[in-house]
């Protein structure tokens, strides 16, 4: 029997550097995957689809997740990927909880890129 390792690494996207009093309220923050990483606070790993298994398809899946007030995941979009691995990302990180991001003290919603990697082990 083959083993089956999926490792989740969040990605990188530059913070915006824009001046506080010309932020758009409604807009999301972006920030960067490591920031972001440090801030996750439940993690569900993803499944390894079966079919993606048997036809030996492995890879990274980016996403582009947004993050909403509360600090769960509001929207996760496929950014590049395997299609046959995007869904099973999407729906694993769909699932994921992070610590809200304060501005001013006040909660905002966040916009970051997250990669899932999917690996058969030999």
């Amino acid at each position: 029997m083959k083993r089956t390792a999926i490792s989740v690494l969040l990605g990188t996207v530059f913070v915006l550097t824009a001046a506080l009093g010309q932020r758009n309220p409604d807009a999301p923050v972006r920030v960067g995957g490591n920031v972001m990483q440090a801030n996750l606070i439940q993690q569900v790993p993803p499944v390894y689809p079966p079919d993606a298994k048997q036809n030996r398809i492995q890879g990274e899946v980016k996403l582009e997740v947004t993050i909403g007030e509360d600090g769960h995941v509001a929207e996760a979009k496929a950014a590049s990927g395997p299609a046959e691995l995007t869904q099973s990302a999407i729906d694993a990180v769909s699932q994921w909880v992070y610590k809200p991001t304060l501005l001013n003290g006040q909660p905002v919603t966040v916009l970051t890129m997250v990669s899932v990697n999917y690996t058969l082990s030999q």
